[in-house]
């Protein structure tokens, strides 16, 4: 990786981490607190469709968040091996 694009990826990493990590900590507090949104109408399918979309929405935000981290511990991890030499 050349300087340029080290720089590029850690100011994409950065706030891209910071907001995948807000995200899953919104997603854990509403599973926590039992505030996951069901549907209008009370059936069996309709119930575990809401919950499925629900934890979805958590898979997303966790997903992302590894992403961003691995795309910072690459960018600086390269940095760290061009300085060592």
């Amino acid at each position: 990786m050349t300087r340029a694009q080290q720089l590029t990826a850690i100011a994409i990493a950065i706030p891209g981490a910071i907001a995948s990590l807000y995200a899953l900590a919104a997603f854990l507090l509403r599973v926590l607190n039992n505030r996951l949104e069901l549907p209008l109408v009370a059936t069996v399918p309709a119930f575990y469709n809401a919950v499925g979309d629900a934890y979805g929405e958590g898979f997303v935000a966790g997903f992302s968040l590894c992403f961003f981290l691995t795309l910072l511990a690459v960018a600086v991890g390269t940095w760290y091996e061009q300085r060592a030499k």
